[in-house]
């Protein structure tokens, strides 16, 4: 194998395909990147078997074939290179040549024939989907996915379709959970009864969608999601379980009503939070005649409060959340005025954004 390539789109390409490699890999192999030169083309791919991507660039060609060569090397050697172009050999045993200017190197590689085999990306039936609106939807929930490797089938945030074209991505931890409902899809996908898609996944999706104009590309297959964008392919192996019935912890009736302002709200909480105890994170929420108290303490630190005006006509209440999934919430909504929903100090409160009905956000009530 032997080609010629741009320094700037190649190191590009090899940073996005990099944040897929897993950095402790069990599988020696799975830590390089694979390069395959066909026409005047070069695919570089990397997977950790359970996310995979493949990209494209124009390559000048002088003779077909394949390679690995370490992500993290080929990355660090390419990124240090100048801005000039680079010529890649395969050579005996192997070693690849790498020439830019006046530097050269040659780098020990892996047989390509041991690399996992990936799915043929071009053939996917791709649906269109609205990238800012994919982009919202993921930042709305994937913070709010679970982190325990018990619980594998809530690793991952659940993707179902309600009707007409409205589709509802959902995230628990079982402490909070976050929902959303838009019309993403141009065309809506049999999904029976959904998928759970997994947060590495989501985050190099994202990381696409960052890229992307108007719409990207979404296909669905036996097990897998596949996005494609220009030159881009990504496919994310689903969590195959099944999701809990969320429903079960909305609350049917909340009958206090908190109006609040953004801003305000997130500095208050950000300040007394200061205050609270290092595990649970905990702060109290007592409202009463248009104010609403924020306080917090810690018997290692002191305590704190904080004050600020709200909406609120009902009977006085007290009761405590997590502050830091709070604060996780606040940063991710952006209407300027909130609405508070809550029924008494042991059930769950509903936060949502005045006018942006199709976010929801249930939170557990703690303690303190």
């Amino acid at each position: 194998m032997k080609f010629t390539i741009d320094r700037e789109p190649l190191l590009d390409a090899l940073q996005k395909v990099q944040s897929v490699v897993e950095k402790r890999n069990t599988v020696q192999i799975l830590g390089n990147i694979l390069c395959s030169v066909k026409g005047q083309e070069l695919s570089l791919c990397a997977t950790d078997l359970e996310v995979g991507i493949k990209i494209t660039l124009p390559v000048q060609t002088q003779q077909e074939g394949k390679i690995t060569l370490s992500a993290k090397h080929f990355v660090d050697i390419v990124k240090e290179l100048p801005n000039k172009p680079l010529f890649i050999t395969r050579k005996d045993n192997h070693w690849v040549e790498l020439l830019c200017g006046k530097s050269k190197f040659n780098i020990v590689s892996l047989a390509a024939d041991d690399y996992p085999s990936l799915p043929a990306f071009e053939e996917k039936k791709y649906i269109e989907a609205r990238s800012n609106t994919l982009m919202d939807m993921i930042d709305r929930t994937q913070f709010a996915v679970s982190t325990d490797a018990t619980r594998y089938h809530l690793n991952g945030v659940f993707f179902e379709h309600l009707e007409k074209n409205i589709m509802r991505m959902t995230a628990t931890d079982g402490h909070r959970l976050s929902f959303v409902d838009q019309e993403v899809l141009l065309t809506v996908p049999e999904l029976k009864r959904g998928i759970i898609i997994p947060k590495k996944g989501l985050v190099e999706l994202r990381k696409l969608l960052a890229d992307a104009d108007a719409t990207i590309g979404l296909a669905f297959e036996r097990g897998y999601v596949f996005a494609q964008l220009q030159n881009t392919y990504l496919f994310i192996r689903l969590i195959d379980g099944e999701y809990p019935d969320y429903r079960l912890v909305i609350p049917k009736a909340t009958d206090r009503l908190v109006k609040l302002n953004h801003d305000t709200f997130s500095a208050a909480l950000k300040v007394v939070s200061l205050m609270a105890n290092e595990k649970s994170k905990g702060v109290k929420l007592a409202v009463q005649n248009g104010v609403l108290t924020i306080s917090s303490s810690n018997p290692d630190m002191g305590e704190g409060t904080d004050e600020i005006e709200v909406e609120y006509n009902g009977e006085p209440i007290e009761i405590g959340f997590n502050s830091k999934y709070l604060l996780e919430y606040l940063s991710v909504v952006r209407s300027e005025k909130l609405e508070l929903h809550l029924k008494d100090r042991l059930s769950p409160g509903i936060l949502s954004g005045a006018g942006e009905r199709n976010h929801t956000y249930v939170i557990m009530p703690m303690r303190i």
